[in-house]
């Protein structure tokens, strides 16, 4: 796995776009803008079906929107435990 600053450290040392794309080809990266309290605005208009619009309004993934979610429920309990 890469970090940002693999990536920073070999654009900052002049390696070509070929180069980067066969390095990190595929690599995807999210990097959220600061908008104050907008998890806690996702979970307070979430109503169970609209990820695209919630992505869409706060201009982040629908990915992240799910995450967002998801992290909000208590864990369940296995049902195997």
């Amino acid at each position: 796995m890469f970090t940002l600053e693999d990536i920073f450290n070999d654009i900052k040392a002049g390696a070509s776009l070929p180069r980067l794309h066969k390095k990190y080809g595929g690599f995807k990266i999210y990097i959220p803008q600061r908008m104050p309290n907008y998890k806690e605005k996702i979970l307070e208009e979430f109503n169970g079906y609209n990820y695209d619009e919630l992505a869409y309004k706060y201009n982040t993934t629908r990915s992240n929107v799910e995450e967002i979610v998801k992290q909000s429920k208590p864990d369940e309990p296995s049902l195997f435990e």
